[in-house]
């Protein structure tokens, strides 16, 4: 299959799944959000053994695989604490930085080499970032104060950071070690429940009281479970045969999807220029990448 219509469908999914999940957001914390969909997500996985010898791989791929698996986790909670303290379509846009930073990662790291880089796209990136923080009456530098200053968008830096290295590392597993998607996602969510589960613990909470409190959100932690198998599959899907870092671009117009319709959902404010401003910074992501070979 073409990985741009593998990579397509991640967004849709993707963008999908974060609408529901910022409703589901309004009743649970990120944490116990987090650690509930894995929860579901691990049990929808468990087809996965009976499906492939996921004991097949070797000691030196499994240590990538639970390495990228937990900075993959760390970054999902990253993007759901800031879901959880910000508008839908405040915290998703900037989320569209990923590309470049993958992309500079996946030089020394993959020898993916990109040409003739274009500081219009950086431009565009800038500015689509100042669009997304700009209020009626600050001073002109004052948006940028609130992007590398706010505590709530350190979360999703520290997720666009962490995104990177572990789709870097999904792109070597697949590529370079031909290791079947299957058995990547089956131990990515299995370490993702057990990251959750571990930080459920050293925060002394109550797992009994967790289970309780999940069963009313149960049919929304379904839907959400089954799009983020989906999403996840085809997203790797689309890696094995593309540039991780063009892969991510297209995967990404997930954002304008998810911030448009979860805006009006939720009647996030300023809504058309924050739309402008993820725009902006998507095509800077086309723009940046796209002597990708």
């Amino acid at each position: 299959m073409n990985w741009f219509l593998l990579a397509s469908c991640s967004a849709l999914l993707s963008a999908t799944a974060a609408i529901i999940q910022k409703k589901v957001l309004v009743r649970l914390t990120a944490l116990e959000f987090s650690f509930l969909v894995s929860i579901v997500i691990l049990i929808c996985s468990l087809f996965v053994p009976f499906s492939v010898d996921v004991m097949s791989i070797s000691s030196a791929t499994l240590i990538i695989l639970i390495g990228k698996s937990i900075l993959g986790g760390l970054a999902f909670l990253l993007v759901m604490m800031s879901l959880e303290h910000n508008q839908i379509s405040t915290a998703l846009p900037l989320l569209g930085t990923t590309p470049a930073v993958t992309a500079l990662l996946g030089l020394p790291i993959l020898g993916e080499l990109l040409q003739h880089w274009e500081w219009l796209g950086i431009g565009l990136m800038v500015a689509g970032t100042y669009m997304l923080e700009k209020r009626p009456a600050q001073r002109i530098l004052q948006p940028f104060k609130d992007v590398f200053f706010s505590r709530n968008h350190f979360y999703i830096f520290g997720a666009v950071g962490l995104f990177a290295f572990s789709s870097i590392a999904d792109k070597l597993l697949l590529s370079g070690y031909k290791i079947d998607p299957l058995i990547i996602l089956f131990y990515q969510h299995l370490i993702y429940c057990l990251i959750f589960g571990s930080l459920v613990f050293m925060r002394r909470m109550s797992f009994r009281y967790l289970l309780h409190k999940g069963q009313n959100q149960l049919p929304l932690l379904l839907i959400i479970a089954l799009l983020t198998i989906a999403y996840r599959f085809t997203q790797l899907g689309a890696t094995r045969l593309a540039p991780v870092a063009l892969v991510l671009a297209v995967k990404r117009t997930s954002i304008l999807y998810a911030s448009f319709f979860g805006g009006k959902l939720f009647s996030d404010d300023r809504l058309p220029q924050k739309l402008i401003g993820g725009a902006l910074i998507i095509a800077s992501g086309f723009i940046i990448l796209r002597n990708v070979a």
